[in-house]
Formats: structure tokens, C-alpha cells, sequence
């Protein structure tokens, strides 16, 4: 692989500005000879005035990158005492001793607990492993770059400049990192893991960048999906040779319905985890996943396809009960309503077990979120439960019919209007305005989130008002006459207008720019530009897309049932869309602060300890000076 390509696929996306810009320095290299006179003379002058204006240029790269470089690096040293400080306490709370720390009297302030700090040790060797490539990147592209220009400008002032400018340079000094990786895989060793090595790297291990995807997993999942194609297409043709059997394909889809947006739902997350690593977008460091055993796309497109290949299955199965000999299908239908629960509540250590338990986890924290600092995680899964509310409202139905079916053989369901399912779609928007209201109060912008909250308490009053008016009207009444009806278009309208505005203002970050090349957008874009206007049109039309439901049901040229299920396809396509933007959009926050590593707090130093620190920043200080002079006095 040439070395362009190497770069761009093993760089750190969040730092990408703060890279030698390679590209741009070989492309201006090319452009020099492109635009060479031929004749010897002018030419020689003309090499001449490129040199001064390139290397000129090629100072300036060099200045950024080893000043960003200084800086991450007094970063890491800092912390790397800061851990060692709070380490030496947690051993002596535990009868041990660290070498090479004087004695101190006790803290008030004792680190939480051993496993916080270990994770905040794993989380800081990754962010050296970071350094350490940004390191060999860096200065391998000075190399790289100066080579090309002697090749093509048939000259010895690259190596010349590297020998001048780039050697000396900070960022070409290897044992600053290496000296600091080495220390934390002893302390952690040593401490954290009582001596067993190989313990301590599985836990500090970093998978290496640009690893390819296992053939194994491409083979596995090509087959699952090739099944799931064949049984989709028995499916549909099965579909339309019973449609002379309307009320059999009701109980079809109504059993099956919660199962198809499920499926749906999964494939586009799939194709959202695939395109944000094919952009750059560091979803890993945005979901505060663990980099160690984060799921490839490729292992969630084969979990969602066999998880659709069962579904299928038994649909296929459910319409051709009698040919299979089986009664009573409706049994059926129970498969693909299970199989997800059974996944995600499996307690045993299999299957993406990490996974598994951080999403029930942030789940939890969900359900308490007044109780807990909300992160983004937390509101981005809730965010996504609001848009499968009708999957939480299914699940509900489904199990009250059985219930109703095996003890009294009533094969009818629950009404939508019913209190139990009211209160199911208020839950996910009133978790989302308890997650907003504990931001406003722990101290983010306050106009923001009060307004946030807004929108979320609109949602709430327009699933309340449809509920009292199923229980003080009659069929015959005319809604247009009910003061319910036009109180809630009116409660729509705002809860519309206000969640447009949020998702386009504040969650995409759009119509920043209102002139130029860009408007309506923002200066930083990853994707094409027309994804933009489509994804703005797209947004208001599916937020206001209820307007085309009310006349559909009033006009009676709808079932409620398929307005329903055509506005929860809709609104997984919007969430789709969402999540692209949201994710770029947190990703470029990112890119602004330089985050390229999780934030895992330990305590707050105190006096004491922040003189230990200061006493282990001067002696690293000390070692270093001495190495410098040793290392230009053998020069």
C-alpha cells in the first residue's frame, strides 16, 4: 500500500487538522513540475524560488505538528504522574508500597475505587498508542515528502532539511512515548493485574489500525444474507398469492408487524455504523465504547441478517401453516418477538456479552435519568426509542393478546386507545425530558436544554389528548366540531415546528451560513452537499407528516392500522437520517477540542497530591535535560 493511503487510514480523525498535510505538499511538488520551464536556464531559477516558497511551507507543517505534538505530550506526562499519584494511594490503602514516590501522609481524598482507576489506565495507554502513531505518521511524511522532492527536483536540500529541522524536532524523539508506554504496562502489571503480563496487555491491548475484516466473518455473513434474500423473495410472492384471504393477512401483519420494524430498524443502524467509519466519524469515542472490543459493522450486518432470516422463516411458516400441518399459528409470531430479548438478556458471557451489557446499562440509566449526569449515549438511545415507540406499544399488545388467548381464547386485541398503551408512548419523551431537565440543572446552557424539554412535554400533550378524546366522544359525533381535535392539530403544530427546529438547528447543526457556497449548512460538511438539502426537506415533511394521516383517517381512505404502520416506517427513515448528522455533528465538536480519547474522571487532586505531581514533572524534567546533554555532547 503507498504510503498516501497508509496515512489517511491510520491517522486519528479528531486530529486530522494537526497532521503534515501530505497531500497538499505532493500535489504542490507535482504542480512545480507540471509548470517548469524547459529552458535550463529560466528553469534553474524557477527550481530555486519553488525551493524557498516549499520549504518555507514544509517549516510551517513542521512548526504545527511538533507544537501539537509538545502539547499532547506535556498533556500525557501530566497525567501519567497524575496516575501514578493516585495509584500509590490505592496501593497503600491496600498494605502495599510504590517505588521511586516519597512518603506522603494520608489523603482526605481517596480514589473511588480500583476498577475506576483501572479503566482510567487502559483509557490513557490508548491514548499514548494514539501519540505514539500521530508520532511515526508525522514524521514519516517529513521523510516521505522530502524524498519525493529530491526524486523529482533532482536535489539533496530534503534530506539536507530533515537532517536540519526534522531530527532535532521533538516529535522525532521515540523515547518520550516509549518510555511512557512502558511505564504504564509495569505499574499496570505489576498492580492492577499482580504480576501477570499477559493479563495486563489483553487488557491494555489496542486493536491494530486499519485491521481487515476476518474472511471467515465475510463468508458467514454472505451466506446468512443470501439466505435472508431467497426466504424475503418466498415471503412476498407467498404474501400476494393469499390476498383472496384479507382477514388471515390482518393477523399477519399484525403479528408480524413489530418484527418487520425491528428488522428494519437493525439494518439501518447497520448501514449508519458502516457509512460513519467509511467518513471518518469516530462513533467508538463518541459512544464512550470500549476500542478493545467495539463490533465491526460487518459482525452487526450478520447479527441483524440471521436475526431477519428466523423472522422470515416464520412468517413463511405462519402462512403455510397447514402445508407444515400445524393447527394453531399463532404461536408462531412468538419467535421473532422473543429472539431479541432472549439476545439481549442472555447473562452468559457469548454473543457480544460487552455489547449486550452496556446497552442494558445505558437502558438503566435511562429509566433513572433524573438520578444520573446524562451522557450522549443516554440520550441518543432514548432518541431512538422515541422513534420505535410503536415497537414498545407492539410488544405490549402482542403479550396481552396471548394472555387473553391461551387462558380464554379470545383472539382479539387491546384496543390502541387504552390507558396501558397511552402511558408506553409517554414514557420514552418523558425519559427524554427528565435527561434534559437534569443537564438544565447540572449546569449545561440553560435556554437550551428548558427548550428541549419544550418539545419533548408537546409530544407528551399530543399522545394525551387523542387518549381523552377516544373516552368522552362517540363514533357519531363529528371531531371537527370537538374543541379535542383543533386543541390538538394545535399541539401538533408546535411539537412539530419546535422538533424540526432542534433537529436541524441544534442536533445537525445546519443554517449556520446563509450566503455562499454553503447555505443553509455549516463550513465543515463530510458528506455530499445535496445529502444536506435532503435531509433538511426530508426532516420537515416527515415531522409534519401527520397532517397527511389525520386526512387520510377522517376521510375514512385509510385503516388506522396502516396509517400507523406507514407513519412508524417513516419515522425510522427520519431517525436514519438523524443519525448520520447527529454523529457528524458530535464528531466535528470532537475535532474542534482535539478529543480523541474518552474522558474517564478519577477525583479532583488536592493540594498534596498536586505537589507530588509537580515533584514527579520535575524529575522526569531532570532525566530528560540529562539525556539531551549526553545524546549533543556524543554528537
Amino acid at each position: 500500500m503507498k504510503f498516501g493511503k497508509t496515512f489517511e487510514s491510520h491517522l486519528t480523525p479528531e486530529w486530522r487538522e494537526q497532521y503534515i498535510h501530505y497531500a497538499e505538499l505532493k500535489a504542490m511538488i507535482y504542480e512545480a513540475l507540471e509548470n517548469a520551464p524547459r529552458q535550463k536556464t529560466l528553469a534553474l531559477e524557477y527550481y530555486q524560488k519553488f525551493s524557498i516558497e516549499f520549504f518555507a511551507v514544509l517549516k510551517e507543517e513542521l512548526r504545527r505538528v511538533n507544537d501539537f505534538f509538545e502539547h499532547k505530550l506535556a498533556e500525557a506526562r501530566r497525567k501519567h504522574a497524575t496516575f501514578k499519584v493516585k495509584l500509590m494511594y490505592l496501593v497503600r490503602e491496600t498494605g502495599g508500597t510504590v517505588s521511586d514516590i516519597p512518603t506522603l501522609p494520608p489523603l482526605e481524598d481517596q480514589p473511588k475505587t480500583a476498577r475506576h482507576l483501572e479503566r482510567a489506565y487502559s483509557e490513557f495507554y490508548f491514548s499514548l498508542v494514539l501519540l505514539n502513531n500521530y508520532q511515526h505518521l508525522n514524521v514519516n511524511g517529513f521523510h516521505k515528502i522530502c524524498k519525493k522532492y529530491d526524486k523529482y527536483i533532482n536535489s539533496t536540500s530534503g534530506r539536507l532539511w530533515l537532517t536540519t529541522y526534522v531530527e532535532p524536532a521533538t516529535i522525532s524523539r521515540e523515547r518520550a512515548i516509549h518510555t511512557m508506554l512502558s511505564e504504564v504496562e509495569n505499574l499496570f502489571t505489576h498492580f492492577v493485574t499482580n504480576g501477570n503480563r499477559t493479563k495486563a496487555m489483553a487488557k491494555l491491548r489496542v486493536p491494530p489500525l486499519g485491521q481487515p475484516t476476518s474472511p471467515i466473518h465475510i463468508f458467514s455473513t454472505g451466506v446468512v444474507l443470501g439466505l435472508l434474500i431467497v426466504s424475503v423473495f418466498i415471503c412476498i410472492v407467498s404474501y400476494l398469492f393469499m390476498l383472496d384471504r384479507p382477514e388471515f393477512l390482518l393477523s399477519f401483519k399484525q403479528m408480524f408487524r413489530c418484527s418487520l420494524l425491528l428488522m428494519f430498524y437493525w439494518f439501518s443502524v447497520v448501514i449508519n455504523v458502516y457509512v460513519w467509519q467509511s467518513v471518518g466519524i469516530n462513533h467508538v469515542l463518541i459512544f464512550e465504547l470500549n476500542p478493545r472490543n467495539q463490533i465491526q459493522p460487518i459482525k452487526m450486518l450478520a447479527l441483524a441478517s440471521l436475526f431477519a432470516y428466523i423472522c422470515t422463516m416464520s412468517m413463511i411458516i405462519f402462512l403455510h401453516h397447514n402445508e407444515f400441518g400445524i393447527e394453531d399459528p399463532l404461536f408462531i409470531p412468538i419467535i421473532g418477538l422473543c429472539l431479541p430479548l432472549v439476545y439481549l438478556l442472555n447473562p452468559m458471557p457469548i454473543f457480544n456479552h460487552p455489547a449486550r451489557m452496556w446497552i442494558l446499562r445505558t437502558f438503566g440509566r435511562i429509566v433513572a435519568a433524573p438520578l444520573f449526569p446524562v451522557t450522549f449515549m443516554d440520550f441518543w438511545l432514548c432518541d431512538q426509542m422515541n422513534s420505535m415507540i410503536l415497537c414498545l406499544v407492539e410488544y405490549y399488545l402482542v403479550t396481552r393478546f396471548y394472555f387473553r388467548y391461551y387462558k380464554d381464547g379470545v383472539s382479539s386485541s387491546e384496543p390502541t386507545s387504552s390507558l396501558v398503551v397511552t402511558v408506553l408512548r409517554c414514557l420514552p419523551p418523558w425519559w427524554r425530558l427528565a435527561q434534559c431537565m437534569k443537564r438544565y440543572w447540572d449546569g449545561d446552557p440553560p435556554t437550551a436544554y428548558i427548550t428541549n424539554a419544550f418539545t419533548y412535554a408537546s409530544t407528551i400533550v399530543t399522545v394525551i389528548i387523542p387518549f381523552i378524546y377516544a373516552k368522552i366522544s362517540s363514533p357519531d359525533d363529528n371531531a371537527m366540531m370537538n374543541p379535542l381535535i383543533w386543541g390538538y392539530i394545535i399541539s401538533c403544530i408546535i411539537c412539530s415546528i419546535s422538533c424540526a427546529s432542534w433537529d436541524l438547528r441544534m442536533d445537525f447543526g445546519l443554517f449556520r451560513i446563509w450566503s455562499g457556497e454553503h447555505i443553509f449548512l455549516r463550513e465543515h460538511l463530510l458528506y455530499p452537499k445535496w445529502f444536506y438539502y435532503f435531509a433538511i426537506v426530508a426532516d420537515i415533511v416527515i415531522r409534519f407528516i401527520w397532517v397527511i394521516e389525520l386526512n387520510l383517517m377522517y376521510f375514512n381512505l385509510m385503516t388506522k392500522f396502516n396509517c400507523l404502520s406507514i407513519i412508524s416506517v417513516s419515522e425510522i427513515v427520519r431517525r436514519f437520517i438523524w443519525n448520520f448528522l447527529r454523529l457528524e455533528n458530535e464528531h466535528l465538536y470532537n475535532c474542534g477540542h482535539f478529543r480523541a480519547t474518552r474522558d474517564i474522571y478519577i477525583s479532583t487532586l488536592n493540594s498534596r497530591e498536586d505537589m507530588v505531581v509537580e515533584y514527579l514533572l520535575d524529575q522526569s524534567r531532570d532525566v530528560r535535560g540529562a539525556e539531551y546533554r549526553q545524546r549533543d555532547s556524543s554528537i
